[in-house]
């Protein structure tokens, strides 16, 4: 007869996930082939497994194929499948390793958690029956001369790159400082990076200058009258220029209104509250006003007094 740990085995080749009662589940899944160039191994195709503790109620069919196997009913089965679990629960619970042949091996973290480790030795996938690890040497790629000699290409273009890109800058600023007069004047111009603009040269040209002929003082006027008329000279009557200011008045608003009717009676209900009312009309609205200045600080006293009663105002300049 076979034992629990053969069924298990069976189970897993054939399904995706056996549930151990009491214990957890294990979960199948197929996996290809590897390749390891660094061992320099094949892997064939395997059934990796996978440990879930969560999966720990009973579906029936550990149970059921025990049972069939043992020629036993359901609750004998379930009883010896639960008696092998209390023994693989209590080895865990002392701290030791618990090994399943061919399936893995359990142990608790320093943190009390079960951590599962599969049996590479032993492959589930009855489809890879016989498939062993193959061997083999791992080898460079030749590399042809026609790829050196484009690697070589490539690295000489970059080479050209930086280096026109370093020159210029190099160039500059050897030529910003010594030939043009950016950095005395604090500015940049972008003629100050052409190297064939030549600078302008100071140049004079000769002006000639009329000066206004002297006043010919003729013989019957005297030394003093030539002075009065110097110093106290006669100036032609003009008309004065008067500047009219005209004050902007500032008004006051409590409140908006299309009806002359509401904002009357607004107004009324304001003038009782001691202020100096009046409805301005302007196109198709009647706007009133609490008081009227010439500033901001001639009606500061009426915005004051406004906020103190929770008017709300606006300012109509």
């Amino acid at each position: 007869m076979k034992s629990l740990e053969d069924l298990l085995i069976e189970l897993l080749q054939q399904h995706e996930c056996v549930v151990v009662p009491a214990f957890g589940g294990f979960i199948a899944k197929q996996k290809s082939a590897q390749v390891d160039f660094d061992l320099g191994v094949i892997r064939p195709p395997f059934r990796e497994i996978g440990f879930n503790i969560q999966l720990r109620s009973n579906d029936g069919l550990l149970v059921n194929q025990f049972a069939a196997e043992q020629n036993l009913d359901y609750s004998s089965s379930l009883d010896c499948v639960s008696q092998q679990v209390t023994t693989w629960n209590e080895v865990l619970r002392q701290g030791k390793q618990l090994s399943i042949p061919r399936i893995g091996t359990f142990k608790k973290d320093t943190e009390g958690n079960i951590q599962f480790e599969q049996d590479r030795s032993f492959n589930l996938l009855m489809s890879a029956y016989g498939l062993e690890l193959v061997g083999f040497i791992p080898t460079k790629p030749a590399v042809s001369t026609s790829e050196n000699e484009a690697k070589n290409n490539r690295n000489l273009w970059k080479y050209a790159a930086a280096a026109a890109i370093a020159i210029p800058i190099a160039f500059y600023s050897i030529w910003i400082p010594v030939k043009t007069p950016a950095l005395e004047s604090g500015m940049f111009s972008y003629q100050d990076f052409n190297p064939f603009k030549t600078q302008n040269e100071n140049s004079y040209k000769e002006t000639h200058v009329e000066l206004p002929r002297m006043e010919h003082i003729s013989i019957e006027t005297t030394y003093t009258d030539a002075y009065e008329s110097h110093v106290n000279p006669k100036l032609a009557p003009h008309e004065p220029t008067i500047t009219v200011i005209e004050p902007h008045v500032m008004y006051c608003i409590a409140g908006c209104f299309s009806s002359e009717e509401n904002a009357n009676r607004l107004g009324q209900k304001l003038t009782g509250l001691g202020f100096n009312c009046s409805v301005l009309h302007e196109g198709s609205l009647y706007k009133v006003s609490l008081g009227h200045g010439f500033s901001e600080e001639a009606i500061d006293s009426i915005l004051k007094k406004a906020n103190s009663l929770n008017i709300q105002t606006w300012i109509l300049k």
